[in-house]
């Protein structure tokens, strides 16, 4: 019989019921906001927010706009014994480039079975970058080129890294839909070429860990402030003679760009997004929630209040 997986425990779990309940605060309150509270909607960047949507969107940042990107994986505190932090900048260099640099830290939080603080370092280095190509085509589909490095630094714990460089360039295109300007359609194709380290390989469900591409495609629905997603991917070692695997996953979710008042009267723009993710491949079916949240700050804005408060 099929027990699926919230988590890594049962539907039951305590810790699912807080989750739960949480959803069901973020989402009243999201509706008993008022219309001039209510924050511009999520930029392509912002929706990108690993494990609730993967898929890269056209959009880049805005030329000469800099941005601190902090970004704790708040389901690490059931998963693991150590919370990941990842603190990072992403500078639009033009109107249609931008680059992304980012580390990841992470610290026991002292809820699993290490002490709080006991151990701390860096986990991970990521680096990235986008260009958009625009209307290609003149069918209305914006389209861009990126490529993302990513690899495990330091001698980080098992459970929070697979152990492996991960070089993904990848082609992404979306349209927005003429008689319905609020829905967007996009698919990509990207190729993850993976390489060992000197870590030891630690594969999550149905994680391939051989070079493979990945073709996705779905909807996405804005409405003011939230953004509702449907990603479908599937994924495929068939390129290498020495596996011939295929993961299919689907992954509804939601994307919310909080409004000030909730933020604690901070400048920056504070992105929740949650997601349920389907997925059957090599290890079978697999059933898993994610909640995550994502901080950006405008550093040149930080950077001009700076200069006006100095002597």
């Amino acid at each position: 019989m099929l027990k699926p997986s919230w988590f890594g425990c049962s539907p039951l779990h305590p810790t699912l019921r807080v989750l739960c309940a949480a959803g069901v605060t973020v989402v009243t309150a999201l509706t008993s906001a008022r219309a001039q509270t209510i924050p511009a909607k999520a930029t392509d960047d912002e929706l990108q927010i690993r494990g609730i949507f993967d898929s890269a969107l056209p959009g880049t940042e805005q030329k000469n706009s800099l941005r601190l990107i902090v970004h704790p994986h708040m389901g690490d505190f059931h998963r693991s014994d150590y919370l990941r932090m990842p603190v990072g900048v992403r500078y639009g260099a033009s109107d249609r480039i931008e680059v992304t640099g980012e580390v990841e830290t992470f610290a026991s939080h002292g809820l699993g079975h290490v002490p709080v603080f006991r151990k701390y370092g860096f986990s991970a280095l990521h680096l990235g970058s986008k260009m958009q190509l625009g209307d290609l085509l003149h069918n209305g589909w914006a389209t861009a080129v990126g490529f993302d490095w990513t690899r495990p630094v330091g001698q980080p714990p098992a459970d929070i890294t697979d152990g492996l460089i991960h070089i993904a360039p990848y082609v992404s295109l979306s349209h927005r839909l003429v008689s319905a300007s609020d829905w967007r359609v996009f698919g990509a194709l990207a190729y993850d070429e993976v390489r060992g380290t000197h870590l030891p390989m630690t594969l999550r469900k149905n994680q391939l860990g051989a070079d493979a591409p990945t073709i996705s495609g779905g909807v996405l629905h804005e409405r003011g402030p939230m953004t509702y997603t449907l990603e479908m991917l599937w994924t495929s070692s068939r390129v290498s003679r020495r596996f011939d695997h295929d993961v299919f996953t689907v992954r509804p979710g939601l994307v919310w760009v909080v409004p000030k008042r909730f933020t604690f009267g901070s400048d920056g723009r504070w992105v929740v997004g949650t997601g349920l993710r389907l997925s059957d491949g090599p290890d079978g079916f697999d059933v898993g929630v994610s909640m995550k949240l994502r901080a950006n700050f405008n550093f040149r804005r930080l950077f001009k209040r700076a200069e006006k408060s100095g002597p």
